[in-house]
């Protein structure tokens, strides 16, 4: 029936664009209606939920005989294309045949084809391949590598353009389902390329293409794309592999026809099996290039210059804004479109954490399970799949064999499933016995129904025992920390803040710390971007209360660390917490020593209310700020009191929270600007005073805070009790699981060994430590400790009484404040 349809209409690729013409003609020939929708679903491109009604099988069956059936037979190679009778009508008619396919992929491409790209690796495959004595070539991959379109492009490229390669030479570009018909099971693959070129059954299409290669030394080249979509009706498999062997046979000495074929990974599978054992087959095949033996694909993922090249027509900007984390996930072709979707829905959806990949991850299993044919049995299938992997801890991947019951039960699931790049086969090559194994293609899909069957199995509850057994279980498996963000997302869409708090009572390294608490402000701006009831939770549950305390680690080298905060800055529910956020993006300004950025905060800290604050973050920025525009304020009261050693601090003999943290680490900036080496010792001493207990137990905080009295310490009073708080961090920071130390607290430690090692005369390695920590410094914008950093290098060039060196560091701090804008007399306060 569909094929007659086809036919009566002249159409040879159909596209869902195509269903509504369908439906306008049976409208106008029969005075009957068949709905567009009725027509997707009888071509595949809309689910059909139930069986066509007599109606419309009537209708359809009146349309297709409504002319005499004979008349179809002979008509089908002219409806094709028109007879030919010179190897220019050939040409056309190969050249229509092509533009059709084209016009068809841009129709149904996942973004603008405007979009699209030429690949250089495909370029230069093709070239070597053409200019070959292989007789036929395949692209293939696993599902979502952008075949279909790599082929367009290849076509435009080396035959339609005005500057083609080979441009006098002729490309016949086709899908699978255009020439493989289980109703013409007889016809030879040759025939079926003659009936779409319009030549006679007696002539022969060799012949043809041999005669205008003698006469022109031009060839022709046979595209066959859409393989995938035959390879679902089983029984068409083998009949199509015997046409195209055959017709590769066929070609042996013929140097002027060349097939070019795209085809899964599982599909390429299926049909090496039925050549390997012949040498003359196998000695036709150009592999390609980049040719990988593990993952069956010579097409490899897109490099990043490619995906610099998409995003900046999607985005139509500076391609730098995008993040590189999500440049990275955007390798495979199949997530631009969904990023392309993404982006057309909310412009300004760009996120420093995985956020959009998780998001890209979910569009994507929506759309190919949870919205297509028989998605129950597939969900069923898939969890089966997970369970059998002992819930991905004993193996990634469940030997056929223990699927026997299901593949019976979802037969057309699992090939679904199979065909649409969830799931893939693979052959055991280990075992005396070849076994056939079942896993997911790509680890992060696996990973989203892994935690779907972990939430089932706790029955939808996120509470501490779920955290812990997914700590417990996956403790020293890299499924963790992604399982972590999947509940995080989880968690955030349902509303249930007050779950977070159990995710910082997990053992988390720094990293993975900073990073959680980014993807948790990221998630929460995504959600009220279309939850109103957002804020009203964050304050019902005390969601910023939790986070904030974690950020008095103040890691100021982890970019997470600052994106974090600036995104919860955004998306706070009150102007205390506003206030915090802001206070420690004012420290990043400062030791930044960039008057601009420094003058941007006060504006936004000026209209807080700061009077519970001990340290006002608005006046010690201003201070700074007037000091480092070159007119100082020494007579401050704030300055005063450094001079006089009377801070404005309360005795808080309980722990430190971050808002105390923040008040003593400004109190040390300031003392930087205005005060001497000495002042920073006795502003750590006099807090150590106020929270004995904080300081007798080894928090992040403390921690923090002994590296900067250790460097003072070193610099001003090096001796016995210096080395003995070296020893004392030496061990903490031999211990870093155990006391989770922040990266910017082991950079402090290294300058104060660095010193340490200098007083001790090892200068190759305090000069190791020094270059390591300036490249650190440098690349987070610290500049504050670069100078410092900077001053110490001299002073080891100067114990080494190596002149040039000591001038050459002394003149690359000089560019390097001037590059910067900073006062060159802040040399030896800042140092």
């Amino acid at each position: 029936m569909k094929s007659l349809i086809l036919v009566k209409t002249g159409i040879r690729t159909i596209t869902p664009a195509d269903c509504k013409r369908i439906s306008i003609e049976i409208s106008k020939t029969l005075n009957k209606n068949v709905s567009e929708t009725t027509i997707k679903r009888l071509f595949g491109f809309a689910v059909v939920k139930h069986n066509f009604s007599k109606f419309t099988l009537t209708t359809l069956a009146e349309y297709v005989n409504k002319e005499d059936p004979k008349s179809w037979t002979n008509a089908l190679p002219a409806n094709t294309q028109a007879p030919v009778h010179t190897w220019s009508d050939i040409r056309a008619n190969a050249k229509k045949v092509t533009n059709f396919t084209l016009k068809g992929i841009k129709n149904r491409s996942g973004i603008p084809y405007e979009m699209t790209i030429s690949r250089k690796f495909a370029e230069h495959d093709f070239d070597d391949f053409f200019k070959s004595d292989y007789s036929f070539t395949c692209f293939i991959s696993q599902p979502g590598y952008g075949r279909t379109i790599l082929l367009s492009h290849l076509v435009e490229k080396f035959f339609q353009s005005d500057a083609a390669t080979h441009l006098d030479s002729t490309a016949l570009f086709l899908t699978a389902s255009n020439i493989f018909n289980p109703d013409q099971h007889h016809i030879s693959f040759e025939d079926r390329l003659k009936m779409q070129l319009g030549i006679p059954h007696h002539e022969s299409l060799l012949e043809h293409i041999s005669e205008n290669h003698k006469a022109s030394g031009k060839k022709f080249v046979v595209i066959i794309d859409g393989f995938s979509e035959v390879m679902v009706k089983r029984d068409l498999k083998k009949q199509m592999f015997e046409n195209i062997i055959s017709f590769i046979c066929a070609i042996e000495h013929n140097d002027a026809i060349k097939l070019v074929m795209s085809m899964r990974s599982t599909t390429w599978m299926r049909f090496y099996d039925c050549i390997r054992h012949s040498a003359f087959l196998r000695s036709k095949w150009f592999s390609g290039n980049y040719f990988n033996h593990n993952e069956v694909s010579n097409v490899p993922p897109l490099t990043g210059q490619e995906i610099d090249r998409i995003i900046h027509k999607i985005n139509k900007s500076d391609v730098n804004e995008l993040n590189p984390k999500l440049k990275t996930q955007l390798k495979f072709p199949l997530y631009i479109q969904l990023y392309y979707q993404l982006k057309e829905e909310d412009p300004y959806f760009n996120y420093s954490s995985s956020i959009t990949f998780h998001e890209l991850i979910s569009r994507f299993i929506q759309e190919k399970i949870y919205k297509s044919n028989y998605y129950t049995e597939k969900i069923l299938f898939l969890k089966k799949v997970i369970q059998l992997t002992g819930y991905g801890k004993k193996a990634n991947s469940v030997p056929k064999d223990l699927l026997i019951a299901e593949l019976s039960a979802f037969k057309n699931a699992y090939m679904e499933l199979v065909s649409e790049g969830i799931l893939v086969e693979e052959k055991s090559q280990d075992d005396y016995q070849p076994r056939e194994y079942v896993r997911f293609i790509y680890p992060h899909i696996f990973e989203y129904f892994l935690f779907i069957e972990l939430l089932e199995k706790f029955h939808l509850q996120v509470n501490w025992t779920f955290f812990e057994f997914i700590q417990r279980n996956y403790e020293s498996n890299n499924v963790r920390f992604h399982l972590l963000q999947w509940t995080i997302r989880f968690i955030i869409r349902i509303g249930d803040f007050s779950a977070l708090a159990h995710i910082f009572d997990l053992d988390l390294n720094h990293f993975e710390r900073n990073y959680l608490i980014l993807f948790i402000a990221e998630n929460i701006r995504f959600r009220s971007r279309y939850s109103p009831d957002t804020f009203k939770l964050l304050t019902e549950h005390k969601l910023h209360d939790t986070l904030i305390k974690q950020l008095i680690n103040f890691d100021f080298v982890d970019s997470c660390y600052k994106e974090a905060v600036n995104v919860l800055a955004e998306v706070t529910d009150s102007d205390e917490n506003r206030a915090i956020y802001e206070s420690i993006l004012a420290i990043f300004d400062v030791m930044s020593m960039d008057q601009d950025h420094i003058a941007i905060r006060l504006t936004k800290i000026a209209a807080m209310d700061l009077t519970d604050w001990s340290i006002s973050p608005y006046e010690v920025c201003w201070l700074i700020y007037l000091k480092l525009s070159n007119r100082p304020d020494d007579a401050h009261p704030l300055v005063q009191d450094l001079e006089n050693f009377k801070f404005p601090l309360t005795e808080n003999r309980a722990a430190i929270d971050t808002r105390q943290g923040i008040s003593y680490l400004l109190l040390i900036m300031l003392n930087k600007f205005y005060g001497t080496e000495e002042g920073t010792l006795k502003i750590i001493q006099r807090i150590t005073k106020l929270h004995p207990r904080m300081f007798s137990r080894r928090s992040p905080f403390t921690i923090f805070m002994m590296t900067i009295l250790g460097i003072s310490n070193s610099k001003i009073n090096p001796g016995k009790k210096t080395d003995q708080l070296e020893h004392i961090l030496a061990g903490i920071h031999e211990n870093k699981s155990r006391f989770k130390l922040s990266e910017y607290s082991e950079c402090m430690f290294r300058i104060m060994m660095a010193n340490q090692l200098r007083l001790r005369g090892e200068f190759v390695k305090a000069y190791e430590y020094c270059n390591e920590c300036l490249q650190i410094f440098k690349r987070n914008e610290l500049n504050l400790n670069c100078i410092m950093v900077y001053d110490l290098m001299i002073a080891i060039f100067q114990d080494l009484n190596d002149a040039v060196k000591v001038n050459e560091y002394k003149y690359e701090r000089l560019c390097f404040m001037e590059e910067r804008k900073i006062p060159h007399r802040l040399l030896v306060k800042a140092g």
